[in-house]
């Protein structure tokens, strides 16, 4: 078990089928919905040398992306992986032409506060947003909808 991050952790592109499967079987067993994933959900995985620490994933909509899927393994949570992959993921979301990030949550609002989100009405979410199936069903409608300019 690790106690401190003791390398520069790398976000990386799953691109490859394996990566990928990697990617869902770790959302899996976070308990993250995976049903809504496609071809088209950028799917990363956040790497402290060859150990797999965390995953990311965006929907990218225009000028501004659905943020999803972002977990850390259970007995690396507490470490700092968890801003360092939300700063990898917005670093490369803006290199991309987006300037806004969105999210749908109900157990890390607390987190994400810290990381620069502010809670927005649902109602005010742009419609690429809502009409995404985390925001019309896979999250429930208490789920606290977020925003943040990047």
């Amino acid at each position: 078990m690790r106690t401190e991050i003791t390398t520069s952790p790398v976000l990386k592109i799953a691109l490859s089928e394996k990566e990928r499967a990697e990617a869902i079987g770790l959302l899996q067993k976070q308990k993250l919905p995976i049903t809504d994933i496609n071809e088209d959900t950028l799917l990363y995985l956040l790497l402290d040398g060859n150990t797999i620490m965390g995953t990311a994933g965006l929907d990218i909509f225009d000028d501004c992306a659905l943020l999803r899927s972002v977990s850390v393994v259970e007995d690396a949570r507490g470490k700092g992986y968890g801003k360092i992959l939300n700063e990898l993921i917005e670093q490369f979301a803006k290199e991309s032409g987006i300037n806004c990030m969105y999210l749908i949550t109900h157990t890390a609002k607390d987190f994400f506060d810290r990381q620069g989100y502010c809670a927005i009405d649902r109602a005010t979410a742009p419609d690429a947003i809502k009409q995404t199936d985390q925001f019309t069903g896979l999250c429930p409608s208490t789920a606290v909808v977020m925003k943040k300019r990047i």
